[in-house]
């Protein structure tokens, strides 16, 4: 199991990290949210942008009160996935909030269609890939020269083959 965790990882890396369109990436089952592949490798530096242990944040209600909530990142991104919205508590990435502002149920690339999300924070933000068993995210961050449109390419193309093999 780690030799497999570790080639996603590396496949990670590969596609999404090595031409400089992301500067952190990770991978998820579907049926948990769970992060479990993650880039980039060295130092196992991809865990500390993409993941935090469970904690707790004062988030804004609808009454404008604030009330402090427990943040579990992978529940959050599996209803994300499922729901294409963020849960009441807001979507949460390695400690950080994001906001999702575009989603597409049928993102079509050359033959092939999975669900899209895009997520932003302060000049940064993450693409999200949901095949029929993964959730992949791409990261980036525009004060490293990094762009939305760039990061959604390399994420597209990497979920286009994910879906051709069959994930």
């Amino acid at each position: 199991m780690a030799e497999e965790e570790a080639s996603w990882d590396q496949s990670l890396e590969e596609w999404l990290i090595t031409e400089g369109y992301c500067y952190a990436a990770g991978m998820a089952q579907l049926e948990d949210g769970a992060f479990y592949a993650a880039a980039p490798q060295e130092a196992e530096a991809g865990w500390g942008f993409i993941f935090k242990e469970d904690h707790e944040q004062l988030i804004m209600q609808d009454d404008m009160s604030e009330k402090k909530m427990t943040i579990t990142e992978a529940t959050g991104l599996k209803f994300a996935a499922e729901n294409l919205k963020a849960p009441p508590e807001g979507l949460w990435l390695g400690g950080q909030k994001y906001k999702i502002t575009r989603t597409d149920k049928e993102y079509q690339v050359g033959d092939q269609t999975f669900i899209y999300i895009f997520a932003a924070a302060p000049k940064k933000g993450v693409s999200i890939a949901v095949t029929k068993t993964q959730i992949i995210c791409a990261f980036f961050d525009e004060e490293k020269g990094q762009t939305a449109g760039n990061c959604t390419k390399a994420l597209a193309a990497y979920a286009e083959w994910m879906v051709t093999e069959g994930y």
